[in-house]
């Protein structure tokens, strides 16, 4: 009897501790067959031409695949202590992959620890930054690094060799701070210090800021990042800025935005002047069409210019709450090089 009470005395605080602790495994595959073209430099970054079309299997064209883990604990008096470990996939060789600009981290798509509470959220660690939450937000295309207008002009584009974003998705050793949402306003404020002055006196600290407003069908957002190289994460010295929009009128959502990335690392005095027009068109219950345009100026300091413009359209078919088929194109085309397409049919599946 008493052993009887021991195990059952060790189950009710197993049961206690489950509901103090929750942890949870999620994440997303998303693989996709297609023909598959862009603009790539040489092995110096010194010029820029039009690859080879090429007929694959990719992860990621629509959405980065990861796997993540996840976890929160109740400390009482609304207070909330989480954390957040998320790595890369590359689906179609079964590889984990970094994002472009860490070169180190497993954990590259996000790793963090917070506390929450009535006063908003702190966390410490790798986390969003508000350049990229505007950059996805308000675009149909989302995160692609591929068929999204935004995502090519911020990072993919020949590997940050021409002016983009001089960091990553996630700002690495940062302390972030979100707001409690106040009748439709929040405010982010995000902090990561240099850490190393040895690397000469182009490094500074980091920080940004963010604003969004969401009312109903409107939704609204501003940021600017002060950013310098430093090695770890952080390889320009910039002054950004982004603004973007979204109404959804049932009938279609339009999605707006306009940003400029103002690079001086090593004295330079580089931009990009970009904007994006798109919308969602449900088209049934279960699709929806997608279609996006995007227009980056680059202006550089010794005076040459050019123009990337992107044009993409997708379709996206719910199949259940957690798979969805698409079926995309898109065409990019660069002042004096001409343009290149990539069509791909994917699946993706959240778990």
């Amino acid at each position: 009897m008493f052993a009887k009470k021991i195990v059952a005395g060790a189950a009710l605080l197993a049961l206690a501790a489950a509901a103090q602790a929750q942890v949870k495994v999620y994440g997303m595959l998303d693989m996709s067959v297609g023909s598959f073209r862009d603009f790539s430099y040489d092995s110096d970054l010194d010029i820029l031409s039009k690859g080879e079309s090429t007929t694959a299997v990719q992860s990621g064209a629509m959405q980065t695949s990861f796997i993540g883990f996840a976890g929160s604990e109740d400390l009482g008096g609304g207070l909330k202590a989480e954390f957040v470990l998320e790595s890369f996939i590359g689906g179609d060789t079964g590889s984990n992959i970094t994002n472009l600009a860490s070169s180190a981290g497993f954990w590259s798509r996000g790793s963090y620890v917070a506390l929450s509470g009535a006063f908003g959220k702190v966390a410490l660690g790798q986390y969003d930054n508000p350049m990229f939450v505007l950059g996805l937000a308000y675009n149909p295309f989302g995160t692609s690094m591929t068929f999204s207008p935004t995502m090519v002009s911020y990072y993919s584009l020949a590997g940050f060799a021409l002016p983009s974003l001089g960091y990553d998705t996630g700002w690495v050793n940062s302390v972030t701070y979100e707001s409690p949402v106040f009748s439709g306003f929040q405010l982010t404020a995000q902090f990561a210090p240099k850490e190393n002055s040895a690397d000469g006196d182009d490094v500074k600290n980091h920080f940004a800021l963010g604003a969004s407003y969401n009312a109903g069908p409107l939704s609204l957002m501003a940021a600017y990042t002060n950013s310098g190289a430093s090695g770890q994460g952080y390889f320009a010295r910039q002054k950004n800025f982004g603004l973007g929009a979204s109404y959804d009128f049932g009938v279609a959502k339009l999605q707006g935005q306009y940003s400029i990335v103002k690079d001086t690392t090593g004295g330079a005095d580089d931009k990009a002047k970009f904007f994006q027009i798109g919308a969602s068109v449900p088209v049934s219950a279960a699709g929806v069409v997608l279609v996006s345009y995007g227009q980056t100026k680059y202006e550089s300091g010794d005076a040459s210019e050019g123009k990337l413009k992107q044009f993409s359209l997708g379709y996206d078919h719910t199949l259940s709450k957690r798979t969805d088929a698409y079926i995309a194109l898109t065409n990019k085309k660069i002042t004096d090089l001409g343009s290149v397409n990539t069509f791909a049919v994917g699946l993706r599946h959240n778990f």
